[in-house]
């Protein structure tokens, strides 16, 4: 997956509902209001969802939306998409008000790849404000807590930068591949190897590395640094051959491209 692909699926930063002259309709929720919202998600999904927060959700200040995974194993996107529609006309809204579509875009819900999206008032309460909520449908809720996990206020980077510099490490270990929403995989078969974070773990950065040395680009790359600096090497001899455009197609320039610039800044980390 692009770099730039994945930044899109995982920081949507809540720009989902606009206004007639495009302005966002939602806004920042304060982290001490973050539980309370989703209890009241809770109380109208009939889901379990405090637990399955995604990314960067609580780990701010403030947060730009609610990422939350639903199993879609148990419940399909268009029950949840339902629930959420019979709730806003229970409010007295007009039914040409509440979804959105290519026209009109200040409704309340929506669907669009994996998820579905919520203009969610704040705590339940309109007058607090709303918020962008998008109910991420995935096959393993545990995997897409560790593969969309950001340490959000402990980190100078993002989720999408810890995730793709994981990426580019598997390429080191030969036939390895990372992906955020599989786990390891072998990369000419396709086969997953392991969703086992600590397994993950060992496998990226060495023996003795746990799912904790994975929490962000600065604890990969202080391991590496102490452990396994050899592929701290790999990473830097693979930029060059990354900006090599010789006998290269245009759009495999532009992706190697975007995993030389993400490289090149995951190392700024071994500066700070």
């Amino acid at each position: 997956m692009r770099y730039f692909e994945f930044k899109n699926l995982v920081m949507e930063g809540g720009n989902v509902f606009k206004d007639a002259s495009g302005q966002i309709q939602t806004t920042r929720i304060n982290k001490a209001d973050i539980n309370p919202t989703i209890q009241w998600l809770e109380n109208i999904t009939g889901l379990p969802l405090v637990d399955n927060t995604l990314g960067s959700v609580g780990k701010k200040a403030t947060s730009g939306d609610l990422d939350i995974a639903v199993d879609q194993k148990a419940i399909g996107k268009d029950q949840i998409y339902s629930r959420l529609v019979a709730w806003v006309q229970k409010q007295g809204i007009p039914q040409n008000e509440i979804v959105n579509t290519l026209k009109f875009k200040s409704g309340w819900v929506d669907k669009t790849g994996i998820s579905v999206h919520f203009k969610t008032p704040i705590q339940g309460n309109p007058q607090m404000g709303f918020v962008q909520t998008d109910f991420m449908f995935v096959d393993d809720i545990e995997q897409a807590k560790f593969g969309l996990h950001s340490a959000g206020d402990a980190s100078k980077y993002s989720g999408a930068d810890r995730n793709l510099i994981m990426s580019s490490i598997a390429k080191s270990q030969g036939d390895l591949k990372y992906s955020w929403q599989k786990g390891l995989m072998n990369r000419s078969t396709e086969q997953v190897l392991t969703t086992n974070p600590d397994a993950i773990a060992a496998a990226l950065l060495g023996q003795g590395a746990t799912r904790q040395d994975l929490d962000s680009v600065e604890s990969i790359m202080s391991w590496l640094q102490t452990n396994n600096p050899k592929r701290i090497e790999f990473l830097r001899s693979l930029i060059p051959k990354l900006r090599d455009t010789k006998d290269k197609k245009p759009g495999q320039i532009k992706v190697d491209n975007e995993e030389a610039d993400r490289i090149e800044n995951a190392l700024r980390a071994l500066q700070q």
